[in-house]
């Protein structure tokens, strides 16, 4: 009888400019790694973005590998994929590291030779393999090309993609997989990248979404669902909720009120609030009057945080102004007015927005500390030209159509690039 245990999307390192919440996200892990323990299952899947950036702050990596390492010397290793968080385009990511240090396993196999996926097998006979997750879900390419061994016995196929069948509302369509990509003749497909627990089967197995340990932005946090992860007895998966903070939600409507009303508003509410560890401050509507820089959050923020004993999160992306003429002013995020900029005007013909978008990303990255200007440059256009070559790598024939150019022309092998979630 085997038992494992099955997280995804710690985030760890996020909430960078919020300290606290950045510290009961990896209480979250350390946790769920101390019931891990406690359980004495035989192993542990981490399905993708174990950090939230490939290149995270070292005082979170030094307090993860320590975590890890308990855990390890206990006799329970770690299997795990790359998420969309743990890649990164110009170099090797922090997960390669500590791959290379032994600290964990990583299950994607491929082999070139044959175009091929193989499994790894855990000492428990459990046979393991998977595909990691790209942004934009440019691992979509691979589900269509790559073959995949039926696994030898009982299987576990790991992934970090949304699948259409069981995706939630906000994840747009042209963003999903559908379960059919997913291999056949797997007891246990343990899922990574939607922040929610989530079941379903495929062919007598477990289609399984554990959700976020504890979240990575405001959405993660706002909404009221359980945070945690499965440990799966006898290929049974069973919840287990993990619960480092209390956390209130406080929604305002500005509607009808004036900038100042608002104001008073709120301090009268900060004044009534003392519940929650975490305060998620939610201010929306159409102000009558004034505009948003007219409310002083600062002081509004302090006087709910009462003196250190909480943290707040503030969230105005949804707070409207109306001017003379009646026109609304939206405080929108960089990124969701980058989004509609690309829908709006479109790309060059052959090229996706998903590309464009994350083009985008590289382009405007932030130069590092210490780094000269020149160096700056290299780097961005180095990671340019890598995602460019990239996705002109990236397979485009069916299986069929390459064993017929192979009859014609003999063996060859395709180049997956420079995809780091893929052994060579």
């Amino acid at each position: 009888m085997v038992k494992f245990a099955h997280l995804a999307d710690c985030h760890l390192g996020a909430f960078g400019r919020k300290p606290v919440l950045r510290e009961y996200n990896i209480k979250a892990f350390e946790k769920a790694m101390n019931i891990c323990t406690a359980k004495k299952v035989d192993f542990i899947i981490i399905a993708g973005d174990l950090f939230h950036n490939p290149l995270p702050d070292m005082d979170i990596v030094n307090r993860a590998v320590k975590i890890m390492m308990e855990v390890k010397n206990q006799g329970i290793f770690i299997y795990s994929v790359y998420g969309s968080h743990d890649y990164n385009l110009a170099s090797a990511s922090l997960i390669d590291v500590l791959e290379s240090a032994e600290l964990f396993k990583n299950v994607v196999k491929y082999l070139e030779s044959d175009n091929r996926l193989t499994t790894v097998k855990d000492s428990s006979g459990v046979s393991i393999t998977g595909l990691s997750g790209r942004k934009n879900r440019l691992e979509k390419g691979y589900y269509e090309q790559l073959d995949i061994d039926v696994p030898d016995g009982r299987g576990i196929f790991v992934f970090h993609s949304p699948i259409a069948e069981m995706k939630p509302t906000d994840i747009p369509e042209k963003n999903v997989l559908p379960m059919s990509f997913l291999p056949d003749g797997y007891d246990y497909y343990a899922g990574g990248h939607i922040h929610r627990p989530l079941i379903n089967k495929k062919d007598g197995g477990f289609v399984v979404y554990p959700g976020a340990t504890f979240g990575s932005s405001y959405t993660d946090l706002e909404r009221e669902q359980q945070r945690g992860f499965y440990i799966v007895e006898d290929w049974q998966p069973e919840y287990v909720p993990l619960e480092v903070c209390d956390i209130a939600r406080i929604a305002f409507s500005v509607d009808g009120y004036t900038s100042s009303e608002v104001e008073d508003l709120l301090i009268d509410k900060a004044e009534e609030c003392r519940e929650g560890d975490v305060i998620l401050l939610k201010v929306h509507g159409e102000l009558l009057e004034g505009s948003p820089e007219d409310i002083d959050f600062s002081r509004i923020i302090k006087l709910f945080e009462r003196e250190g004993d909480a943290t707040v999160f503030l969230n105005k992306n949804s707070l409207e102004r109306v001017t003379v003429d009646k026109v609304k002013v939206q405080e929108d995020k960089e990124d969701e007015v980058e989004k509609r900029v690309l829908e709006e005007y479109g790309t060059p013909e052959g090229i996706s927005n998903e590309f464009a978008s994350e083009l985008l990303q590289i382009l405007k990255g932030d130069k590092k500390e210490g780094e000269t200007s020149i160096d700056y440059e290299n780097r961005i256009w180095n990671e340019a030209c890598t995602l460019i070559e990239e996705i002109k790598e990236l397979p485009q024939k069916s299986s069929r159509e390459k064993e017929k150019k192979r009859d014609t022309n003999g063996p060859q092998q395709i180049t997956l690039g420079d995809y780091t979630g893929v052994d060579k």
